[in-house]
């Protein structure tokens, strides 16, 4: 797997770069290689009324995870060594984020209002909590079953604000970042957008520049979490999902 600095050159993030704290799109804290320490860090963030710590060993395994997608190949300890998918903890890393695969999208959606109350119930409040789709309808769809639960929760955009769970597509998140997230719906044709997307044989470079994009909109979505990453899809999974679906070894 290569080095999340070679990520960085590859993806022009940062520019030049003398020390690590180069800064992901969207984002307000920086990607961090092996060895460095984020002891005392505070991420600076739109969406929280106060600041929050960072955990190291959160942070550095959602960045494994999620640089994973980048690069098409298992998420490793960035020092090249594999290990597994399945309830991986260490002293120097945090929990693997969760994915979450469901044969219908009432079945996504049932799992994912369980899981936020299981967030609530450990001591995240609501407007801490991120939900990330491709389409807003989904994410309205979200919503309601949430207020059907008894959850407040607040679809983002046209200027709207309020208490809750705070979700919105993949887009108008950009720029925040949450203790907990959940990315939803990352289903085949849905992430990468299919019109987002050329066809390789009508324009192959209009269709790498689709692709890129796309990946990129997924990558900035799960990095938007601090703690706890959850992935979920219905039918099949979208083909960026590939590094993080497949057997463990």
């Amino acid at each position: 797997m290569r080095s999340l600095n070679s990520l960085r050159l590859a993806y022009g993030w940062g520019g030049r770069f003398p020390s690590s704290r180069i800064t992901a799109p969207g984002q307000h804290w920086p990607l961090l290689g092996p060895g460095h320490n984020l002891d005392g860090f505070t991420a600076p963030s739109q969406s929280q009324p106060h600041r929050h710590r960072v955990r190291t060993e959160e942070l550095q395994e959602i960045l494994a995870w999620s640089a994973s997608l980048l690069t098409g190949e298992e998420p490793d300890d960035m020092d090249g060594a594999k290990e597994s998918l399945a309830g991986y903890r260490s002293t120097m890393r945090g929990v693997r984020p969760e994915t979450s695969e469901h044969a219908a999208e009432a079945e996504e959606t049932a799992a994912l209002v369980s899981r936020v109350e299981k967030w609530i119930a450990s001591g995240v409040e609501a407007e801490h909590i991120g939900i990330a789709v491709r389409f807003v309808q989904f994410g309205r769809d979200i919503a309601g079953a949430l207020e059907r639960a008894g959850i407040a929760a607040c679809v983002l955009g046209a200027g709207r604000s309020g208490p809750g769970v705070r979700i919105g597509t993949m887009h108008r998140m950009k720029g925040l970042d949450f203790r907990c997230v959940t990315v939803a719906e990352v289903n085949d044709g849905t992430v990468p957008v299919k019109a987002a997307v050329a066809p390789v044989d009508v324009h192959a470079q209009q269709h790498q520049d689709g692709v890129n994009s796309e990946l990129s909109l997924m990558f900035v979505a799960c990095t938007q979490a601090r703690e706890a990453l959850r992935v979920s899809w219905h039918g099949d999974p979208g083909p960026f999902l590939a590094p993080v679906t497949g057997p463990c070894p």
